[in-house]
């Protein structure tokens, strides 16, 4: 703030007096304006800070949203695989050759800078434009996080079924970080990843589960989980599709 100071001595005639308020006022405007200049550029700097913060997390929201697409529909092709087994299980028919998969590899979408700028005031400084493009992209990315969440555990309670009370843990420390290095050659790579890479890792999610022994009612409880997962799996890439068309619609500037 800039102090404005009246001179020392007093006005003595009406001419002096209009001089003096005239000079405490034009002080006056040239310190606000010297102040709001400072605070324009402040705001311009503070908001360019963010919309370079937000590019960059762009790109990263744009590899995590063309993996999720990978997954997704890999999920669907595993389910709808499934679905076959079952009816081959239903009808005492030789099963499939192929692994029975239930679970699913997802990626997060990393939103940390947007929360941030929330968090900080910076977007009342963003322009319009940016804020609501990236707004709707941030909605249709934490719907499909909260909608493959809800899927995967409503699929997992429902294969319970499979599960025997001497079976051995699905995941464990290694697994996890064999599948996090699977995760991030796919986010790279999955492109031009050879497909018997994919295929390999894909079989560890196997169920190893005797499928002949379920009763038709947990083969009928079963195929409509799966179903319903399809389902799930269909909204999903919904918001993906949404996240990708958001993205070629709303280029960096």
């Amino acid at each position: 703030m800039l102090d404005v100071h009246p001179a020392h001595h007093a006005a003595s005639t009406w001419r002096d007096f209009f001089i003096h308020i005239a000079t405490i006022v034009l002080g006056l405007l040239i310190a606000v304006s010297l102040e709001q200049t400072v605070e324009y550029f402040h705001h311009r700097s503070v908001a360019r800070e963010g919309r370079e913060q937000l590019n960059h997390e762009r790109d990263l929201d744009a590899r995590s949203n063309e993996l999720n697409i990978f997954t997704t529909e890999r999920h669907e092709t595993d389910l709808k695989r499934d679905l076959a087994i079952l009816r081959a299980v239903r009808a005492r028919q030789p099963l499939p050759s192929q692994p029975f998969i239930l679970r699913r590899f997802r990626f997060v979408y990393p939103e940390d800078t947007w929360l941030k700028l929330h968090q900080n005031g910076t977007v009342a400084y963003m322009d319009g434009h940016d804020l609501t493009g990236a707004a709707y992209r941030y909605f249709n990315q934490e719907s499909f996080s909260s909608r493959v969440s809800e899927s995967i555990e409503t699929l997992s309670h429902s294969a319970a079924m499979l599960r025997g009370q001497d079976d051995p843990l699905n995941i464990s420390l290694e697994q996890s970080i064999t599948d996090g290095h699977f995760l991030d050659d796919l986010v790279d790579h999955h492109f031009t990843m050879r497909e018997a890479a994919i295929e390999d890792h894909y079989a560890s999610l196997a169920e190893h589960a005797d499928l002949t022994q379920l009763t038709p009612g947990q083969i009928d409880e079963l195929e409509r989980a799966i179903k319903v997962a399809l389902a799930d799996d269909d909204a999903q890439l919904y918001y993906c599709f949404n996240v990708k068309r958001n993205l070629k619609n709303n280029p960096v500037r």
